[in-house]
């Protein structure tokens, strides 16, 4: 009876340390997250990471937006081959505290990628390869989606007009205050790869899809656009064309008496000799954001060992992509 309950004892104190243990790696692998606006974070005129081991991580992270409010963060991870795409977000508390990440309510099941939100932050457009109907499994294509905030999160999204979304891919959504949505696509007829388009309402309420035309789009490719909510500024992704400085470049464009401007590259403070893409600005209008493949070099000339290249492969600057952000003063250099 006694050696029973000695042996009794011992399991749970084991019981008990193991639950304590989990416990507390539980706590450590919950890293505290800062308060405050952008993460507590400030941009300066230099381009930097972006809230690097909250947001940019040893992940594949691309799309930067955050809600009018400034209390939601919305982005994008996927695998490293790019198959696979999740919206994921964080969210503040009403201690002002950022919690998360957590996956979005409307993603997780099939790709989705390139958030963007409404000014008045009540609706919330992305791209899906899910299928067009409850009825159906199989994956579709790239198509716009949007799902409207209500009062227990966001309603079921639901699939633009057709006129907007084709048997093509249809690629990062940006939408101006009155309604007209800018988006990529490679269509048959276009200039080039890949051409930005906007769809709008004419004068008889029907709504059109036109080509942005030579001052945005060439022969190159074309890609990414994000335009400003009064729709007179528009920044996007182009690659093969001759002032690149790496494998795609950002540009930029205003919309002048009606006409978009000759696109402008937006040169070395923002551009670099890797792949650049996804722009949003702030909703405040302080900072400009952007994904890119930039990173140190993985060659060396001390040998590295065993832990120190899976070190490499597990860091934040692995070269897989990362959110970046700048003084959004830096756009201003551009206007004629």
């Amino acid at each position: 009876m006694r050696k029973t309950n000695f042996l009794l004892f011992i399991l749970i104190i084991l019981i008990s340390s193991c639950t304590s243990n989990n416990s507390s790696n539980t706590e450590k692998s919950k890293k505290k997250l800062p308060k405050g606006d952008y993460f507590g974070l400030t941009a300066s005129t230099t381009a930097q990471m972006f809230a690097k081991g909250i947001v940019s991580r040893e992940f594949q992270e691309l799309n930067a937006v955050f809600s009018p409010d400034g209390n939601e963060f919305y982005f994008t991870i996927a695998d490293p081959l790019r198959t696979f795409y999740t919206i994921v977000f964080y969210k503040k508390n009403k201690n002002d505290e950022w919690e998360g990440p957590e996956v979005a309510p409307f993603s997780g099941s099939y790709s989705d990628a390139d958030p963007y939100f409404s000014s008045d932050g009540k609706r919330l457009f992305f791209i899906s390869k899910r299928p067009i109907t409850k009825t159906e499994t199989k994956s579709k294509d790239f198509d716009i989606w949007v799902t409207d905030r209500i009062k227990t999160g966001w309603s079921e999204p639901q699939r633009l007009s057709p006129t907007i979304n084709t048997e093509a891919n249809e690629f990062y959504v940006s939408v101006t205050d009155d309604e007209s949505v800018y988006y990529s696509a490679q269509y048959k007829g276009g200039y080039g790869y890949g051409d930005i388009y906007v769809a709008r309402e004419d004068a008889n309420g029907k709504q059109i899809v036109e080509n942005l035309g030579e001052a945005i789009n060439t022969d190159k490719g074309e890609g990414d656009p994000y335009v400003s909510p009064d729709g007179k500024m528009l920044i996007f992704m182009s690659w093969g064309r001759e002032e690149d400085l790496g494998g795609g470049d950002l540009y930029i464009s205003f919309k002048e008496n009606g006409k978009w401007s000759k696109a402008k590259n937006l040169g070395p403070k923002i551009n670099s000799s890797a792949f650049e893409y996804c722009p949003m600005l702030s909703p405040d209008g302080k900072y400009f954001f952007w994904t890119s493949y930039r990173s140190s070099p993985m060659y060396t000339q001390t040998a590295r060992d065993y832990d120190d290249f899976m070190g490499k492969l597990n860091d934040v600057d692995n070269g897989l992509g990362n959110v970046y952000w700048i003084d959004a003063k830096v756009l201003e250099e551009f206007r004629d």
